[in-house]
């Protein structure tokens, strides 16, 4: 999911310990606080900026903001935009530049399937290194003077979302590190006409504004930090600003994830299945 923020402050009293991971529906789960209101909170590298709904905004008395229209996947939606909310996570408070308010109603029944009052964005990722767990079910901030276990790959920053190289079919592309898709992985109309994929279906997808239908291709082999994904299914993503591949939890919960923005690296370690 994309949503834009730069991290103004941190606060932080050091790694903390591991802290409970819900994994629903493919969605990733901490706990937040918001303004020091405590909420569930989906976790999702992709998303520029964090988002709240309406109802945690108010119980959490944060002023009006400014209007603002949000571009989605498959449309748009009106939102607010207010300065110098701070959220708190893992032992961390971080503040942006600014959240978004707007309603996660149809988001939560349509695409996360959980009620969702909080969407914390990369602002977390920006602050510090985290170690994600998904088949464990844990989530730290772990001590960065520690060497984190498994492959390290190299960031690239693409329209605001992060990106790591991946090789599709036997040809190099870049792959956006979402963890907010908790669906297949997504591949760029430009990229699959590359590659010769021909579609198989279709497939009810999109994010904020809204529902759409996506071609549904079939990718023969995946390669990412070593591992490798044989058929794998894909959507087709006709947005012309999508990097070649979108990958989310459906392909890296075979890891242990350690993200590390401000140093410009995942680490991606398989886990035994």
């Amino acid at each position: 999911m994309k949503a834009a923020a730069i991290l103004l402050l941190l606060a932080c009293a050091g790694p903390a310990a591991a802290e409970p991971l819900l994994v629903h529906e493919g969605r990733l789960f901490i706990q937040a606080k918001v303004n020091g209101v405590a909420t569930e909170a989906l976790l999702d590298s992709g998303a520029e900026a964090s988002l709240i709904d309406p109802g945690l905004a108010a119980e959490a008395g944060l002023p009006e903001g400014q209007a603002i229209t949000i571009k989605g996947s498959a449309g748009s939606a009106a939102a607010q935009f207010v300065e110098g909310v701070p959220i708190e996570a893992l032992g961390l408070r971080v503040q942006g530049e600014g959240v978004v308010v707007m309603d996660l109603a149809n988001l939560s029944r349509r695409l996360i399937k959980r009620p969702t009052r909080a969407i914390v964005g990369r602002e977390l990722f920006d602050a510090a290194r985290l170690r994600i767990d998904l088949s464990g079910g844990t989530i730290e901030a772990p001590d960065p003077a520690q060497a984190p276990p498994g492959r390290k790959l190299a960031l690239t920053a693409h329209a605001g979302i992060e990106s790591v190289p991946v090789t599709v079919n036997g040809v190099d592309a870049q792959a956006e590190f979402d963890l907010g898709n908790g669906s297949e992985p997504m591949i760029s109309r430009g990229f699959a006409r590359r590659l010769g994929l021909k579609a198989g279906g279709r497939k009810a997808g999109g994010g904020i504004g809204g529902e759409i239908q996506r071609d549904v291709v079939m990718i023969d082999r995946l390669d990412l930090a070593g591992k490798s994904f044989r058929n794998v299914t894909a959507t087709v993503d006709d947005q012309p600003n999508a990097n070649a591949m979108n990958i989310g939890t459906s392909i890296l919960r075979h890891f242990l994830i350690t993200s590390d923005f401000k140093q410009r690296a995942v680490w991606l370690d398989p886990v035994d299945e």
